[in-house]
């Protein structure tokens, strides 16, 4: 609720309804007796309440507060206008009167929130897609100032990215959004407003509208036989015995790395070969830069997707891979996956997506994305027979292994009807 200060110096008497502010006047409310209604006042056909406040400066004096309903509209009626008055007291003995003056409007605000020290912490890539959200919501808001911003205009929102055909925001037009991609619009859009509230802009957050879950549509585990045709397909060669791919051998390396220890994308990218146990038998995940793997190590910090970091122990097949990787390594890097165009810097392979686009097309697999291998880790592992406790420590899900035997209880059952198929007991059949 946005206050209105008074510009009376005898504020607090009938006289502070009547001064002047724009083109119409202040006038005491009255009930049907002609009664004088004490704290109340109307303009134009609404009501305003007048209390005894703090003014923002530190000294108190009558402030007015434009009444509003639960809809957000003005407050037109005698009976509505006292119980929102009433309301108004019980938030002075709480001291939870809005704030006095004028509140930032949502577009200044977000450019500092995108400058303050805990928003440049994040992760680059978090910063970078904060920032496209919040320009996406700076269009949308307009000059909405932030105590403004209310449920059905959040709504609004959603529903003006979810439209059939997409939008204009801002100049650019966006295709129709799914509803995951507004609710990280959402999260972008409380992170402000949560900042907003620190800085004492307000009093609480507004609600936020629900957001129709979709399922998640069952999809096909990629096979151990399209995997390996990936894996051909990296050192094909075109019809003039050129490479398919210049990064080849390393899209290769990095699709087994991939599939061997559940790592993201962007995690397998960062990791060092101090990263690597070798005596211990265990890759670190998502370690800092300065991280030497031990014997023994302790603490939570990290860079990968939950800000933290895990050890994969080794598998057969990871510990065949990184040992002849080790034996491939480039002395010039301690990276795993060294950038092939580094120079003389140290630095890790940006990405590997343009030679994955090239080899999935050149084997017939159009739709297969990195994280298909995540999911191909997991299900072999489940599969395998893993725990899923131990499961969830390797792929880095803080649940205890949930949302695993959520997602992968069929194969789970699964596996468990075959192997429970060829249990023997070391006795011959009874007779009839």
């Amino acid at each position: 609720m946005k206050s209105i200060e008074t510009k009376a110096s005898n504020a607090g008497r009938d006289e502070a309804c009547t001064n002047v502010l724009h083109s119409a006047q202040f006038a005491a409310a009255r009930d049907s007796r002609n009664r004088r209604v004490p704290g109340l006042c109307t303009r134009n056909g609404r009501f305003y309440a007048v209390l005894w406040a703090d003014r923002g400066d530190g000294r108190k004096g009558a402030r007015r507060f434009p009444l509003l309903d639960e809809a957000g509209e003005p407050i037109r009626s005698l009976a509505p206008a006292k119980a929102a008055l009433d309301g108004l007291k019980s938030q002075r003995h709480e001291a939870k009167l809005p704030k006095a003056g004028r509140r930032p409007t949502f577009a200044d605000f977000a450019a500092q929130y995108l400058g303050m020290a805990s928003t440049l912490a994040k992760k680059a890539r978090t910063v970078n897609n904060e920032t496209q959200a919040l320009s996406r919501w700076s269009a949308h808001l307009g000059g909405f100032r932030l105590d403004e911003i209310k449920t059905p205009i959040i709504k609004s929102y959603a529903e003006t990215r979810q439209r059939k055909g997409g939008c204009e925001l801002g100049g650019r037009h966006f295709d129709a959004a799914h509803p995951r991609t507004v609710s990280l619009d959402f999260v972008a859009l409380r992170n402000v407003l949560r900042a907003a509230e620190d800085a004492g802009h307000l009093d609480a957050l507004p609600k936020f509208p629900k957001i129709a879950k979709v399922e998640t549509p069952r999809r096909s585990l990629i096979s151990p036989a399209q995997l390996q045709s990936l894996l051909a397909g990296c050192l094909a060669t075109k019809a003039d015995g050129a490479p398919l791919t210049k990064n080849g051998e390393q899209l290769r390396d990095f699709l087994r790395f991939l599939a061997f220890t559940g790592a993201r994308e962007q995690e397998a990218l960062g990791v060092r070969w101090a990263h690597v146990d070798f005596e211990g038998g265990r890759v670190f995940i998502g370690a800092p830069d300065d991280f030497e793997a031990a014997a023994f190590s302790i603490g939570t910090g990290g860079t990968s997707k939950n800000g933290g970091s895990r050890a994969v122990d080794f598998n057969p097949k990871l510990a065949e891979l990184l040992r002849e990787l080790r034996a491939r390594r480039a002395p010039d890097s301690s990276f795993v996956f060294p950038s092939p165009q580094r120079g003389e810097k140290d630095i890790p392979a940006k990405s590997l997506r343009e030679s994955l686009k090239a080899v999935r097309a050149h084997v017939g697999l159009p739709k297969f994305g990195f994280h298909h291998l995540r999911v191909y880790f997991i299900s072999y592992a489940v599969m395998s027979g893993v725990d899923f406790m131990t499961l969830a420590k390797w792929v880095g899900h803080r649940d205890g292994g949930v949302l695993i035997g959520k997602v992968y209880g069929d194969i789970a059952k699964d596996h468990a009807r075959r192997a429970a198929a060829n249990v023997t007991f070391g006795i011959a059949a009874v007779a009839a």
